[in-house]
């Protein structure tokens, strides 16, 4: 039997027919501290970078549909480089569904009478960087649908590290290229692999199918657990719990004993699991 997830990206898509959008992101641009030329010349970005990701068919699966996102550009300084502008950025993009990333060390040329085109020969670090964080996201969001779904897109994220580390802007992109390998590693793969389990399970609990619900979601705590027992800090189960520890409590009221092992699995949330507890 499909995952709920599934047929429903069937019917949007079938319904939207050939205009679906993949990625359907709001784009805020925060620049008020530089001078009055600087900000002059960063009129229209926040258009620019918004029709960059909206207007364009970023992946070719059939699910494919609407993914909404958040993207916050924090311009930090503009220094001259010869003939160009360089700008740094901290970056900050998140979905829906609870894919987040958070950039601090983005550096790019940008010039307002230049255009964002997905046409590129070398590498670009303003667009580039905009794709790597698109195909992120959609490593991720496409992993909520069915079992890794997403691997082709974290592997085009990867490419895309991989092309920048050889470029003249190589800052930051080794600790990029080291998210994408945590994320699709053999310790995380259990955590990726019960991810449509846990939206299927967030589905029946939403219907009130709490023993269906039940059931998958202890599927989902089984791969937290395998994650957990090998690597205790992953960043990725960390970003996880940060997404999702009041709907895995809400999944298990009237569970105390799984309860009690998110307790002690994700002690920073420990409160959203206590309060299902009986006498706490």
């Amino acid at each position: 039997m499909k995952t709920f997830i599934l047929a429903l990206f069937c019917s949007l898509l079938s319904l939207a027919g050939l205009d679906a959008q993949v990625l359907q992101v709001n784009v805020k641009v925060e620049y008020a501290h530089l001078n009055d030329d600087q900000q002059r010349s960063l009129e229209g970005f926040a258009d620019k970078i918004s029709d960059y990701f909206n207007n364009y068919d970023w992946a070719d699966d059939e699910f494919e549909s609407d993914i909404e996102c958040n993207v916050r550009i924090i311009i930090e300084t503009v220094r001259e480089k010869t003939f160009e502008k360089i700008y740094k950025a901290q970056f900050i993009i998140n979905s829906s569904s609870g894919e987040n990333f958070y950039d601090k060390v983005w550096e790019f040329p940008y010039e307002a009478s230049s255009g964002l085109s997905h046409s590129k020969g070398q590498f670009d670090p303003l667009t580039h960087f905009l794709d790597f964080y698109a195909y992120m996201i959609l490593g991720g969001e496409l992993d909520t649908y069915d079992l890794l779904l997403g691997t082709p897109y974290y592997d085009k994220a990867l490419d895309i590290a991989n092309l920048a580390l050889l470029s003249q802007y190589p800052r930051g992109w080794s600790a990029r290229a080291e998210d994408v390998q945590k994320i699709t590693s053999i310790r995380t793969r259990p955590l990726r692999e019960v991810k449509p389990d846990f939206f299927e399970a967030l589905y029946e609990h939403e219907e009130g199918n709490d023993d269906a619900a039940y059931k998958l979601a202890r599927k989902v705590l089984e791969g937290i657990r395998k994650v957990f027992k090998m690597q205790p800090n992953n960043k990725y189960l960390r970003f996880f719990f940060e997404a999702h520890h009041k709907e895995l409590a809400a999944l298990f009221a009237g569970h105390p004993d799984e309860l009690k092992i998110l307790v002690d699995i994700d002690s920073k949330h420990r409160a959203s699991y206590r309060e299902y507890l009986p006498n706490e």
